[in-house]
């Protein structure tokens, strides 16, 4: 499948992509650092070319519609993770997910990955959802961590798989007329929402956890100390594997949650 990849990082939910057999032909991240490692895994092979955009406020989603078969994206968790604000999807960096429902909007993909704390569970996991479905998704969620997946590490984040059933056609206009509704109407459009989590997960966790890591791209939140500031890059890249998905982890979410979807006839 081809993939828009947005707030892509230094790359982890795109080497989860390699792992699923995806092609990423476009990628959108604001930082600078974690751009620069997209360009350099390009140039040494490890990544085919693709474009990098480094504002998704400023993307337009339109010139990939007929060309992307799913969305994919990690929206800034800082307002809704337990060390962030507690402001939730409404806050300054979890608010872009905003921007990211318009790209999806603009896109029009055959499917959407979303990435966040656990923590959207009770800070804007209704508008997420209630959003996918204005936009024609019908979506499946769970909470999968690292040490789901055999691990030395938790890293338990929240994944969302929605796919499109049909109603792809929301004009803009209809989706600003009903903002406010769709804020209002999240829990409603949860319930109408199926989660993925316990069921086929043990399954999944022991075929895991019985094979080597070696080509799994473990490494989110590596065994290093919190003093590294004078070390030239070291900052940036404990940033950007702290902020950045475990291949293997999102790979495994993705699988349960399309089978999921098969075993509904979805």
């Amino acid at each position: 499948m081809r993939e828009l990849a947005l707030f892509a990082g230094a790359g982890g939910g795109i080497l989860e992509g390699l792992l699923l057999g995806w092609r990423t032909v476009c990628a959108v991240e604001m930082d600078s650092y974690a751009r620069s490692v997209l360009l350099a895994r390009q140039n040494d092979g490890t990544l085919a070319p693709f474009p990098v955009w480094d504002d998704i406020r400023t993307f337009d989603g339109t010139a990939w519609r007929g060309t992307i078969d799913v969305v994919s994206g990690g929206f800034p968790c800082q307002d809704i993770s337990t060390a962030g604000s507690g402001a939730g999807i409404n806050g300054a960096r979890s608010g872009l997910w905003k921007e990211m429902a318009r790209v999806i909007c603009e896109v029009r993909p055959r499917f959407a990955f979303v990435e966040n704390s656990p923590m959207l569970t009770s800070r804007g996991l209704g508008t997420v959802l209630g959003d996918l479905a204005q936009m024609g998704f019908d979506a499946r969620w769970g909470v999968l961590g690292a040490d789901d997946c055999g691990a030395p590490h938790k890293r338990k984040r929240i994944w969302i798989v929605a796919n499109a059933n049909g109603a792809r056609e929301l004009q803009p206009q209809g989706r600003e007329r009903n903002e406010r509704r769709r804020a209002s109407n999240g829990r409603a459009q949860m319930a109408n929402t199926k989660s993925t989590i316990g069921k086929g997960l043990r399954t999944e966790q022991n075929k895991e956890q019985g094979g080597s890591t070696d080509s799994g791209w473990w490494p989110s939140e590596p065994d290093v100390g919190r003093v590294a500031h004078g070390v030239a890059f070291r900052v940036d890249r404990i940033k950007a594997l702290g902020n950045g998905q475990v291949p293997r982890v999102a790979a495994t979410a993705w699988r349960l949650m399309v089978d999921g979807m098969r075993g509904d006839g979805g």
